[in-house]
């Protein structure tokens, strides 16, 4: 994983994103590239964009789905795959399963490379702008900022999480 942190005011900007995985035998190339590729740009967004608001009776509060931000064309990096082919005896054609394999390390992956970045522990999520200005000694209190944007009070801001397919 490479990224580039404006320590400034934050921003980043994922550069590259690297994943090799034992698959058993590739059968479409194309296909599970896709698919890897697919699976590592659900984790770039779940890492630094996603969270759900909630009140104080665990009601999500957040506005409407309208607010989701996903990966912009040209916000993508470049992704690499590389596939290493051990066949596995159980599996169809020697083929083993690769969906998500892809999206599994990326909160780690990117957490650590922004810690690097910023020289200091990451390890909340998401990982935004703020977090990572923050982390590199900014100071700002949004908390008030927050509030006012929900239509309820607002105790704690959580991660999202994708539910197995």
């Amino acid at each position: 994983m490479e990224v580039e942190v404006d320590l400034r005011d934050g921003s980043f900007h994922v550069i590259r994103s690297v994943c090799a995985m034992d698959v058993g035998k590739v059968i479409n190339p194309a296909l599970a590239r896709g698919q890897i590729v697919g699976a590592m740009a659900m984790g770039i967004g779940y890492t630094t964009r996603e969270a759900f608001l909630f009140d104080k009776r665990e009601r999500v509060v957040n506005a409407s789905l309208r607010d989701y931000k996903l990966l912009r064309y040209g916000e993508h990096p470049e992704y690499i795959v590389e596939f290493i082919e051990t066949p596995h005896g159980d599996g169809p054609f020697g083929a083993r399963e690769l969906g998500e394999q892809g999206i599994i390390g990326m909160p780690g992956t990117l957490s650590a490379a922004f810690s690097r970045a910023v020289g200091s522990p990451i390890n909340r999520l998401p990982i935004t702008p703020e977090s990572l200005w923050k982390a590199a000694g900014g100071t700002l209190c949004t908390t008030e900022a927050v509030l006012k944007s929900s239509p309820e009070p607002v105790d704690r801001i959580m991660n999202s999480t994708r539910p197995s397919i």
